[in-house]
């Protein structure tokens, strides 16, 4: 069981670490984008995906955690610098959701500013004779947008699988430290009937050695006797 614990830690763990990094990156090139490219809405709903799996993955490296420390499973000082490991991967998710909400509240207030602007000049273009999008120019739109949001939901996929196949190898190790176990407990039953065989031999032995030497004390009490008498 130590052994499961273990590895299962250290595997989720560098995941969280992976999918943490991966997310300042998105955020780093998401602040460097205008919020009206097409890239900044794949970026956006991939951290939005991500910090969800991420909180996932710390909740669940919380219960890898919580039966270690109750089943003993690992010494006390890897125990504590898990803790330690925890507390600041839960820190880290906290800054990275505020960093994304603070740079989404900015670009929802620019964005708001700008299309306030942007109808203004459409008035004045209105006034000027200018016409509206073209049927063309909406329908691109509306497949970018599809387009982006099959992408955002191609990642979570993703991530779901990979969390799929981590619990599916936790429980193939458990059930073959299971099936050890039992196989410990089948072998230290036959040493015990083993044992109780031996000693049930032995005191069948000793039972017929005190039966024999009270019949050698009597015949020799017989002859002693007959001795005594003949002379």
């Amino acid at each position: 069981m130590a052994l499961v614990d273990h590895d299962s830690w250290d595997i989720e763990y560098e995941g969280c670490e992976r999918l943490r990094h991966q997310l300042l990156v998105h955020l780093n090139q998401r602040q460097q984008i205008s919020p009206k490219a097409s890239q900044y809405v794949q970026l956006t709903g991939s951290i939005q995906a991500g910090l969800e799996q991420l909180a996932k993955d710390v909740k669940h490296l919380k219960v890898v955690l919580d039966n270690a420390v109750t089943w003993e499973t690992s010494p006390e000082e890897e125990l504590q610098q898990r803790r330690i490991d925890w507390e600041r991967l839960t820190s880290q998710l906290r800054e990275i959701r505020e960093k994304f909400a603070n740079s989404t509240r900015s670009n929802v207030l620019a964005a708001a500013s700008s299309s306030a602007s942007a109808w203004q000049d459409q008035d004045l273009a209105a006034g000027q004779g200018r016409t509206a999008l073209d049927v063309e120019t909406l329908k691109q739109r509306k497949i970018e947008m599809l387009e982006q949001q099959n992408q955002g939901l191609e990642v979570l996929s993703a991530t779901l699988s990979r969390q799929r196949q981590l619990a599916t190898q936790l429980g193939n190790e458990v059930e073959d430290q299971n099936n050890i176990l039992d196989n410990l407990a089948n072998a230290m039953d036959r040493v015990e009937s083993g044992v109780q065989r031996e000693t049930q031999s032995i005191g069948q032995v000793n039972r017929r050695d005190s039966t024999w030497g009270y019949w050698l004390i009597i015949i020799a009490l017989f002859v002693a006797i007959i001795v005594v008498v003949v002379v």
